[in-house]
């Protein structure tokens, strides 16, 4: 998997545990959804549902402590400095909003996340 596939993963995932609380439906959007994405489509090995899951459930404890500490906006930053090169941030975009009402309700945390990221790459 080549480093942007791997940013756009984690940048998506970090909108799983934007909140602290963390819901099957979260989850399940990231499995479904983050196939959809255009930079991920050519990824080796492809990403299946079970790839997919069995990458969040690796790297998942990695990513919740980024998204608490103390350095999280220089880690968040920097996944989105490097895919300031892809094309269809909007793909991305539209995950991370799946991601944050799949609980029901959009929690604060999760829409900052959303909206630093379009501020940062432009979008309105």
């Amino acid at each position: 998997m080549s480093p942007v596939q791997i940013s756009v993963l984690s940048l998506v995932a970090a909108t799983i545990f934007a909140d602290k609380k963390i819901f099957a439906s979260e989850i399940e959007v990231f499995i479904k959804a983050t196939g959809n994405v255009n930079a991920l489509k050519g990824a080796s090995p492809k990403l299946t549902e079970a790839r997919l899951l069995e990458w969040y459930e690796t790297h998942g404890d990695t990513i919740r402590q980024k998204i608490t500490a103390p350095y999280f906006k220089d880690w968040f930053y920097d996944l989105l400095e490097q895919l300031s090169g892809v094309a269809d941030k909007h793909s991305i975009l539209e995950v991370m909003e799946k991601i944050s009402v799949a609980d029901g309700s959009v929690h604060v945390s999760e829409r900052a996340l959303v909206t630093l990221a379009k501020r940062f790459w432009g979008i309105g």
